[in-house]
């Protein structure tokens, strides 16, 4: 079967990961994407290096990070996620309690997608991932047919 016929199965779910090392935060997360009603297989983690090896053989459509973790910070995960995937282009949103414009700044050049600010607004959450979870499927149709 073609990738292409796996994503416009009815049964197919895009894989949205979510870490923080803050489990609140994970189900307050899970809830805002849990409403958008987009049919998402929604993978938890509490620990970024746990979630680049799941990462290693999966397909992700979107990932939503926290910056401030204890293995490693938001701009050593997004650097190590970009190294290792390539051109594989994967939205990613980091929400953090940071307010320094220089690490937001920082997080952007490595590749990050966006950046909210902690505690995070839920329809601006919702918003964003939704709109992100549409672009992925447009590049994804992009490079298929081009």
């Amino acid at each position: 079967m073609k990738i292409s016929s796996i994503r416009s199965s009815a049964k197919f779910r895009r894989v949205v990961l979510v870490i923080d090392d803050q489990p609140t935060v994970l189900d307050i997360h899970v809830a805002i994407l849990k409403s958008l009603k987009m049919n998402l297989r929604i993978v938890t983690m509490t620990n970024p290096v746990e979630a680049l090896k799941w990462m290693s053989n999966k397909q992700v459509d979107l990932i939503i990070t926290d910056f401030s973790m204890h293995q490693m910070n938001g701009i050593e995960f997004v650097k190590t996620i970009k190294d290792s995937c390539g051109d594989k282009l994967m939205p990613i949103l980091v929400v953090t309690v940071v307010k320094n414009q220089k690490i937001h700044k920082e997080l952007l050049l490595a590749g990050v997608t966006a950046c909210l600010q902690k505690p995070v607004q839920t329809q601006e959450l919702a918003n964003i991932s939704k709109l992100l979870l549409e672009k992925s499927d447009h590049i994804y149709n992009q490079s298929l047919s081009g």
